[in-house]
């Protein structure tokens, strides 16, 4: 997951957007006094600054298995667990700015969490992007799996997938994800 936010946020002062190990002290030790008190600062990899006047006090910290936000001071600070996401998509807002909206799966029910770009609306592609590839990638628990492949096959449900989450995002068409299919033979 880092690789993964070193390689879709950008250190992006103009934005608010900061990726270690660029990430300045006095913005972090805000965000993390602000919202994120129970955060690491040596865990975070990026930051978001949603602020206009830069105090960070409002915005993201991103770890490797989650990030942790508040749009304001009027709303409690959020955590949202990559393994959790099942819906991504960028919104222009009414009245100018943008918003990332991230459908989540929590206990049987899917729910809805904004991330607020009004102070920073040039982020928002960046931050949409790096989490589609987050649902793209398919993030599990870190809990060890049997190797389907132990014996020398291919694991046929995990190309499968990995092809259908292709097609999903766009990347891939009906056709050739068959082709692929038909090309691993039983399965």
């Amino acid at each position: 997951m880092t690789d993964l936010l070193r390689e879709y946020l950008p250190t992006a002062p103009d934005l608010g957007l900061y990726v270690a190990p660029d990430l300045p002290a006095a913005k972090l030790r805000a965000a993390l006094a602000d919202y994120a008190p129970e955060v690491d600062p040596d865990a975070v990899v990026a930051l978001y600054d949603a602020t206009r006047l830069g105090s960070a006090k409002d915005g993201a910290v991103f770890l490797d298995d989650r990030l942790v936000f508040q749009n304001n001071d009027l709303q409690p600070a959020r955590t949202i667990r990559y393994e959790d996401i099942v819906g991504v998509r960028a919104k222009r807002k009414l009245l100018g700015g943008r918003e990332v909206q991230i459908d989540l799966n929590r206990a049987r029910a899917t729910v809805t969490e904004t991330l607020d770009f009004s102070g920073q609306p040039g982020a928002a592609e960046y931050v949409e992007r790096f989490l589609q590839q987050v649902l793209a990638v398919g993030v599990r628990p870190e809990a060890p799996a049997p190797d389907p492949t132990a014996d020398g096959g291919t694991d046929h449900l995990a190309v499968a997938e990995a092809l259908d989450r292709l097609v999903a995002l766009g990347r891939l068409a009906e056709a050739d994800r068959q082709r692929m299919l038909d090309a691993l033979g039983d399965g």
